[in-house]
Order: C-alpha cells, then structure tokens, then sequence
C-alpha cells in the first residue's frame, strides 16, 4: 500500500512535467499576392532553380542540376551568409517548385542553459517550401508556403531560436520575396499586398 501511495505521487509529478513541456511546434505559413500579368510571365522569373536574383535577400544563387530533381541549390545572402536547399519536384507546367533547407551558415553564437548554441541565418529546423503560380484569369497569383520548426529543439527555446524568431524569420523572407516579385512585373510593390496566413 505503501509503494502505491508513493508511486501515485510520483505518476502526477511525470504527467505534469509533460503536460508543461513546450517542444516544438510545427509551423505553417502561406503567403501570396495577386500580379496583374499572365501567370506564364510571371512564372517565367521565378521559374528557374538556379535563379533568385528577384529576391532582394539573395546576393547569388547556384544550383548543381539545374531544375531537375535532387539539385543542390546555395543561396548566398546580401547580409552574409549561406543556405543550402535541394530541390524535391519540379513541375513547368503546374507552374511549381518544392525545395528544403538541408544546411544554414550560422550569424553567432550565444550561451543557453549552459551550452553553446548557433543561430542560423533563417532560425528554423526541417523547413521546406513550395512556390506556385497560378492563372487567375488575366492575372496571376502567386503562393509560397512553407513548413517548419523552431530552430531550437529542446524545451525552453532562447528568445534567438523561438518560434516568434522563426515566424518573423520567414516572415521577412516570403513577404520581402514577393513584393520584390510584384514590383519586378508592376513596376511597383507594397508589403500590404501580401496575404499572409499562420497555422500551428
């Protein structure tokens, strides 16, 4: 009876320790915008793997198999630093790509519990995307969605490694890209014009 009554204690004491624990939390963020030109213009500058010289992030961009599946793309950044993706399908005529980030230069370090943890350039973990045109009579839309995890993976994330870090990380990237994306067709481009949806 003993043994029970220590045990039922102990039992609550795990429950509650999971029941608090805040691991990582899939995200999933869609953004898109409405161009008005032809999707087939459109696509036809983003359409290239080896080329993002529309995003104003992107210094230069190589990829070693061109836009054909499993090619290795490194993204250098204007501010510094490297991505490195692969891409997972590509399909002309639906007017899409899917890519993942496979490795990421690092901006610092900091200290967390301790231990020594890198920051990378675009704070997330298993990020994957899809860009995708579509025709929308005359005009086009343009969508970009992307899953990922905080770059932090244990409980209790530095404010650097977060998820609010990560949102704003790929926040930055889908809504700078696709206003840039805009100006390059229209001549202009407002942030605003972005439709940006969260899910977690």
């Amino acid at each position: 009876m003993k043994k029970i009554a220590l045990f039922i204690p102990a039992l609550f004491l795990l429950f509650t320790a999971v029941a608090n624990a805040h691991g990582p939390v899939r995200g999933k963020m869609t953004a898109s915008v409405t161009i008005d030109a032809p999707a087939a213009k459109v696509w036809d500058i983003i359409k290239d793997y080896d080329d993002m010289s529309w995003h104003p992030a992107i210094k230069s961009a190589t990829a070693d198999k061109g836009n054909n599946k499993g090619s290795v793309r490194v993204l250098t950044l204007k501010d510094g630093g490297t991505i490195t993706e692969e891409l997972k399908k590509h399909d002309a005529k639906k007017m899409m790509y899917k890519y993942k980030i496979t490795e990421m230069s690092s901006v610092k370090t900091i200290k967390h519990v301790g231990q020594d943890e890198e920051v990378p350039v675009l704070p997330v973990e298993n990020y994957a995307a899809t860009l995708t045109v579509k025709a929308k009579g005359a005009k086009s839309e343009v969508t970009w969605v992307a899953t990922y995890y905080r770059a932090y993976v244990n409980n209790n994330p530095p404010e650097e490694l977060n998820e609010e870090a990560a949102d704003k990380g790929v926040t930055a990237v889908l809504t700078s890209g696709l206003t840039a994306l805009l100006k390059k067709v229209e001549g202009k481009g407002d942030e605003s014009a972005v439709s940006i949806k969260m899910k977690r």
